[in-house]
C-alpha cells in the first residue's frame, strides 16, 4: 500500500479535477435521462415487462442515485481516514454493479442472436463471470486517496492499491475485451443481411448502436487503462466516473432505440410471428404457409410458377423467453436464421 502524501498544490488540483469530472459526467447522465424520459414511459413503463426491462430500470436508476452519494463524498468535509476507508467499499461496489448489469444486458442480446449455439453464449457468459470475479477481488484491494493535512481537502474517493497498478488496469481492459467480443459477434450476425439490403429495423439498429457504443467506450477505457497504470494516485480512477456514467447512459439509449425499432418492425407487414406471453411458456412457433403460385404473362398466355416454401431450418421453432420488444414483431425472413426474435432486445 502506497502512503505517499501529495503536496498541497497537487492535492487541491487533483481534488478539483476529480470533482469536475464527476459533476460533468453526472450532468451528461441527467441530461440523457431527461431527453429520453418520454421514450422510457412509452416503451418501458407502458410496454411488456421482462428480464431486460428490470435490468434496464436497475441500470437507469440505481447507478445515478448511488453516484449522488459519491458526489457528496467529494464535497463533504466530514470524512476522516477511518470513515472514508469504509465508504470506499460502497463506491467501488456501485461501480462494479453498474458495469456488470450492462454486461448482463449484453449477454442476453447475444443469447437472442445465438440462442441455438450454446458454446458461443457459454463463452461470453464465462468471460463476464471472469470479469466479475476479477473486479470483486480488486475491490478488496481498494483504498482511500491520501490527502495532505495542510491542504484542507477532506474528499473521499477510492483507488486501487498503487502497488498492483498493472493488475488493477484489468478493471478497465477486461470490460473493453468483453465489449469487443460482443461487438464482433453482433457484426458477424448483422452484416450479411445488411449487405443483402434486406435487414430489419432491429438488425440495423443493433449494428449502428453497437458501433457507436463501442467507439465511445473504447476511447474512454483506453484512457482509463493508461491512467490506472501511470497517473498519480489521486488521478488514477478519475476517468472511471466517466466510463461508468457513459456506459449507463448509452446502454439506456440502446435499449430504447431497439424497442423503437421493434415498433417499426411491428408496422412492417412482411412477417407476423406470434409469440407466447409467458416467460416460461412453450416454444414459440412461426408458421410460413407456402405462398400461392405467381401467374406470369398476358391474358392470352399465362404461365404458373410455383413458389418454393421455406426450408425446414427457416421454419424451426424459436425458443421463447420474456420479450421486451413487443408481443408481435415483424422480421424479414433473412434475419430469422438461427436467431431468437422473441428475446428481449
Amino acid at each position: 500500500m502506497a502512503d505517499e502524501i501529495p503536496t498541497v498544490i497537487d492535492d487541491i488540483s487533483q481534488m478539483m479535477r476529480t470533482n469536475y469530472m464527476g459533476f460533468a459526467s453526472f450532468t451528461v447522465l441527467v441530461w440523457d435521462h431527461i431527453d429520453t424520459f418520454t421514450a422510457e414511459v412509452e416503451y418501458i413503463w407502458k410496454g411488456k415487462k421482462g428480464p431486460i426491462v428490470y435490468l434496464f430500470l436497475l441500470n437507469r436508476y440505481l447507478t445515478p442515485f448511488g453516484f449522488i452519494v459519491n458526489l457528496f463524498a467529494y464535497l463533504s468535509p466530514v470524512w476522516d481516514r477511518e470513515t472514508c476507508s469504509r465508504f470506499i467499499r460502497f463506491e467501488g461496489s456501485m461501480t462494479m454493479i453498474g458495469i456488470e448489469v450492462v454486461g448482463l444486458m449484453m449477454l442476453l442480446r447475444i443469447y437472442a442472436l445465438y440462442y441455438n449455439q450454446r458454446w458461443i453464449v457459454g463463452g461470453v457468459a464465462f468471460l463476464l463471470l471472469f470479469q466479475t470475479c476479477m473486479n470483486g477481488w480488486l475491490l478488496t484491494r481498494g483504498e482511500a486517496v491520501i490527502h495532505n493535512e495542510l491542504s484542507g481537502v477532506r474528499a473521499c474517493t477510492m483507488i486501487f492499491d498503487p502497488d498492483i497498478s498493472i493488475l488493477a488496469s484489468s478493471s478497465a481492459w477486461l470490460p473493453l475485451l468483453y465489449d469487443t467480443v460482443i461487438v464482433g459477434l453482433t457484426l458477424y450476425r448483422t452484416l450479411p443481411s445488411i449487405r443483402n439490403q434486406n435487414a430489419s429495423f432491429v438488425m440495423r439498429r443493433l449494428l449502428e448502436d453497437g458501433l457507436i457504443y463501442y467507439s465511445a467506450i473504447f476511447a474512454v477505457t483506453l484512457v482509463l487503462t493508461i491512467m490506472i497504470i501511470a497517473a498519480p494516485p489521486g488521478l488514477k480512477n478519475i476517468v472511471a466516473q466517466l466510463e461508468l456514467l457513459l456506459t449507463v447512459a448509452m446502454m439506456s439509449r440502446i435499449t430504447l432505440n431497439l424497442k423503437r425499432s421493434a415498433r417499426k418492425n411491428y408496422e412492417d407487414e412482411r412477417i407476423r410471428p406470434t409469440f407466447p406471453t409467458s416467460l416460461f411458456g412453450s416454444k414459440s412457433r412461426m408458421s410460413f404457409a407456402p405462398p400461392p403460385p405467381v401467374r406470369i404473362g398476358t391474358t392470352s398466355h399465362t404461365t404458373t410458377v410455383p413458389m418454393t416454401p421455406l426450408p425446414p431450418r427457416r421454419r424451426e421453432s424459436l425458443h421463447s423467453i420474456e420479450s421486451f420488444v413487443e408481443p408481435r414483431v415483424h422480421i424479414p425472413e433473412s434475419d430469422l436464421k438461427g436467431m431468437n426474435y422473441n428475446q428481449d432486445w
